[in-house]
C-alpha cells in the first residue's frame, strides 16, 4: 500500500514518462559489515545518466511513504557507476558496518527530464562462515607399560 502510495506520488509530481528507472537492489553485504549493494539503472537513452543524481530521499518523503528514516541511513552513498558489460548501476555503500538486520530506505533519482523514488527494503543477514575441515583425531600416546604389550597403531579415519 505505502508503494503504491508512494508511485502515485512521484507520477502526479511529473506529467512526463519515465525513460529511467531503478532496477532491484542486489546486497553483496551481510549483518556488521559495511553496506556494498547494487541497483540496475533502466533506461532507454543513456545520454540521461551524464546529469543524474541519485541521492537518499529527504525526510518528507519518507514521512510520506510511512518510514522512519533512521539515523544509520545518513551514512548511505550513491554512485552511478558502469558495471562490467556495459550496464549502468548505482552503487549503494556505508563507510560503518549496519548492525540492524534490515533497512528500509527511499532512493531518489533526478536527471534532466524528471524525477523517481523507490522504497528498498533489505534483510541482513549474518556472515556465513566457510566451512572448515576438522583435524583428524589422534589416538593419545601412552607411555609404554613394561606388563602391557603396545596397542597396534591406527591410522585415523577420515569422513
Amino acid at each position: 500500500m505505502r508503494r503504491l502510495a508512494l508511485a502515485m506520488a512521484v507520477a502526479m509530481a511529473s506529467g512526463r514518462g519515465y525513460a529511467l528507472g531503478l532496477g532491484d537492489i542486489e546486497l553483496h553485504s551481510a549483518l556488521n559489515q559495511p553496506l556494498n549493494a547494487e541497483v540496475r539503472l533502466l533506461t532507454e537513452n543513456p545520454e540521461e545518466l551524464k546529469n543524474a543524481v541519485v541521492k537518499l530521499a529527504p525526510g518528507e518523503e519518507f514521512a510520506r511513504a510511512g518510514i522512519e528514516r533512521s539515523a544509520i541511513l545518513s551514512d548511505l552513498g550513491f554512485t552511478i557507476i558502469t558495471a562490467k558489460g556495459g550496464a549502468s548501476i548505482v552503487k549503494i555503500t556505508s563507510t560503518q558496518p549496519i548492525r540492524e538486520p534490515f533497512l528500509d530506505f527511499v532512493v531518489q533519482i533526478d536527471w534532466q527530464s524528471g524525477r523517481l523514488l523507490r522504497e528498498y527494503t533489505v534483510l541482513l543477514d549474518p556472515p556465513v562462515l566457510g566451512e572448515e575441515k576438522a583435524a583428524p583425531i589422534a589416538a593419545p600416546e601412552t607411555a609404554p607399560n613394561s606388563d602391557r604389550q603396545p596397542a597396534p597403531e591406527t591410522e585415523p579415519v577420515s569422513g
